[in-house]
């Protein structure tokens, strides 16, 4: 029996990136995955990463650090922006070894109706993107 449950932050956080010119934003959601090793769901969110060809580097594997992205997606002109280049920061955490919690960072742009991408910082977007990214690992 596996028992996957997404939780949502009602909280933005930023901090500044060294390496980027936008700001972390905490990405609103969360996920916990139970009655699966922790060593699994790690090998299997890079899997799934590696399907969906989205780019992702561990930046510390044996804490659970890893960064996604950026990719983009296209998300239709009927909406504020037409694409979201979205990049996260993701901590997957290992309470013990059948418990596991993912959370992190976000930083998400959207391609406005001038073509220039803009900074996305309003916590209900993020929320949602993150949600559905969370929801895309297929855990």
């Amino acid at each position: 029996l596996i028992a996957v449950i997404f939780g949502m932050v009602g909280c933005v956080q930023t901090t500044s990136l060294q390496t980027e010119s936008l700001e972390r934003v905490s990405m609103g959601a969360s996920m916990g995955v139970h009655d699966v090793s922790c060593t699994r769901i790690r090998e299997s969110i890079a899997q799934q990463l590696s399907k969906l060809d989205i780019p992702y580097e561990w930046r510390d594997k044996n804490e659970g650090m890893l960064s996604v992205g950026p990719f983009v997606e296209d998300i239709g002109s009927a909406n504020t922006y037409s694409r979201i280049r979205q990049s996260y920061y993701l901590e997957i955490t290992c309470s013990d070894e059948l418990t596991t919690s993912i959370s992190g960072d976000a930083i998400l742009e959207g391609l406005g109706k001038t073509g220039q991408w803009v900074w996305i910082n309003d916590p209900v977007t993020i929320e949602k993107h993150s949600m559905w990214f969370l929801q895309r690992l297929d855990l």
